[in-house]
């Protein structure tokens, strides 16, 4: 399972990101460019179309969401002590709390989601759940927290600009409506999707080739025993709370320990510290490829 995971996972990761990393280094790239392109294009494509194709479960649905809820709030006030003990300045805590509250749980929680169960729909259901619930967190509370100077009404006035909110809306309405798209549509959307995963490590590698040489070692390191370990064990005792067990319980511990969101660093591209979030998706990504097929292991003992 392990060689597995790195070599269909793990590796083309990582190739993109260093192909992003070397092409920066050598002609330069346009981030902005980069960025634009990504938020109102790739990933308002490729979200409509995954919430349009993939199956989401109804039936628990309902106390999925309530988990990543307070999953989510319980590592926001978890980050919240963090900084405070560490004493992080203000204008880094929105960057430390994006980098352990929000996950890569798209273009890698849903390959191994897809690898672990088989490609069972059920359990893909659940990925796409987490995926829509941490792209609305992420353009919505991560917004805020990447621009620490940005006021609340600033942030909601923000998100509503963005396509991606629409796009996850029109595609769940969509798919309960059960409406064909055209294949002239498809056509047309299939290849930006497709393209959305690589294009994003791409732009993200780019970034890490001007995010400096500054490492702040503690802080990096605490980010990232937060995602890969605290996370896991945070979803443990929630899932032992809400009773879940079989498939359910296996999709949540498992999609509770996937390293940090690029989109966290994408949208700290101009903020003061586009660096440190940078370096946490990669780090981050990086140490999961050992710590995830541990946590993969878990699962079938613990549930």
């Amino acid at each position: 399972m392990f060689i597995h995971l790195l070599l269909e996972v793990m590796v083309p990761l990582f190739f993109y990101v260093i192909l992003g990393y070397t092409f920066n280094k050598i002609f330069k790239l346009n981030l902005s460019t980069l960025t634009t392109l990504l938020v109102y294009l790739f990933l308002p494509v490729a979200v409509f179309m995954k919430m349009y194709s993939s199956p989401l479960s109804g039936e628990v649905a309902g106390s999925i969401l309530l988990f990543l809820i307070i999953q989510f709030a319980l590592m926001s006030f978890i980050s919240l002590i963090a900084c405070r003990i560490r004493g992080i300045e203000p204008s880094m805590r929105g960057a430390f709390a994006n980098s352990i509250a929000l996950n890569n749980s798209g273009n890698l929680g849903l390959p191994v989601n897809a690898l672990v169960f088989k490609n069972d729909p059920f359990a893909m259901s659940i990925g796409v759940l987490i995926v829509l619930f941490q792209n609305i967190m992420t353009f919505t509370v991560g917004i805020y927290n990447a621009e620490a100077t940005v006021k609340m009404k600033q942030a909601i006035i923000k998100m509503l600009k963005l396509p991606i909110l629409y796009s996850v809306v029109l595609g769940f309405i969509l798919q309960l409506s059960h409406v064909e798209l055209s294949d002239g549509i498809v056509s047309v959307f299939d290849p930006i999707t497709a393209a959305f995963a690589p294009f994003a490590l791409i732009s993200l590698g780019a970034q890490l080739a001007e995010s400096g040489n500054d490492i702040d070692w503690a802080n990096l390191g605490l980010s990232n025993f937060l995602r890969l370990i605290g996370a896991p064990l945070l979803a443990y005792g929630i899932i032992l709370i809400f009773g879940f067990e079989g498939v359910i319980a296996k999709a949540l511990f498992i999609g509770s320990a996937f390293p940090s969101s690029r989109n966290s660093a994408l949208l700290s591209f101009k903020g003061p510290h586009a660096s440190f979030a940078a370096q946490t998706v990669i780090s981050s990504t990086i140490i999961s490829s050992v710590t995830i097929p541990i946590i993969i292991q878990l699962s079938d003992i613990l549930f």
